[in-house]
């Protein structure tokens, strides 16, 4: 598998079923902050003190997770990872996101515990990591049991043309069920045909400023507040 170094310094791999990476070029740990922690609430939610889960679909390479693992906090933190197809320890590890962190014992922590744990799906594989509760779900997302209540849902799948039955409208339905009032899903895409679907089954949607030196602009989508 390709890994590629992004503008930022940070490094991605290039997904061969998809003919795509599994970060932005400009910068993959940029767009992790940028994008989807502070995106999607959760950077303010934690460092507010108040609990958190988080639903990712496409765990990737882990850096979503990673820098969400490694954000100031001051409350509990849960989160939900879902993947179809785990990449190898030794992927993983030549990434080398440990040297990216302030502190490398949640990405020691998270390795670590990846590199025991079965590709084979379906599975969920459960552990308490750096702190918070992880959970890995591994199969098609669209047969996932998903929790309810969450905060944050942090969409980043592969693209809409490649991968395009977890930007559906029956898939985005399934998320939006899963937020509780006031949650959000915070994308790297603001795709007219996505924008349109997260619309139709009750999201508010707006286009974001994106991350420096990536994507103009990047979408947040919330469901709405209970009135």
């Amino acid at each position: 598998m390709e890994i590629r170094v992004t503008d930022d310094g940070s490094r991605t791999l290039m997904a061969p079923r998809y003919g795509e990476s599994y970060h932005s070029q400009r910068g993959a740990l940029t767009e992790a902050r940028h994008v989807f922690l502070e995106g999607s609430g959760v950077a303010r939610r934690l460092a507010e003190g108040l609990p958190t889960t988080v639903l990712e679909v496409g765990f990737g390479a882990g850096l979503n997770a990673l820098v969400t693992l490694a954000a100031p906090r001051r409350a509990p933190l849960a989160y939900v990872a879902l993947e179809r197809d785990l990449l190898p320890a030794e992927a993983l590890y030549a990434l080398d996101y440990r040297s990216l962190l302030p502190d490398p014992a949640p990405a020691d922590a998270l390795l670590a515990w990846l590199a025991g744990v079965s590709a084979a799906a379906p599975a969920r594989h459960v552990n308490e990591l750096a702190g918070a509760h992880l959970e890995l779900v591994l199969g098609d997302a669209r047969d996932a049991v998903l929790p309810t209540g969450v905060h944050a849902v942090y969409h980043d799948a592969f693209s809409p043309d490649v991968n395009p039955e977890l930007w559906d409208e029956a898939f985005l339905a399934t998320l939006f069920a899963a937020l509780a009032p006031g949650g959000r899903l915070a994308s790297y895409t603001v795709k007219g045909a996505v924008r349109r679907r997260l619309e139709a089954v009750g999201f508010e949607v707006r286009k974001v400023p994106g991350p420096p030196g990536g994507k103009r602009e990047v979408l947040v989508a919330q469901r709405p507040e209970l009135r």
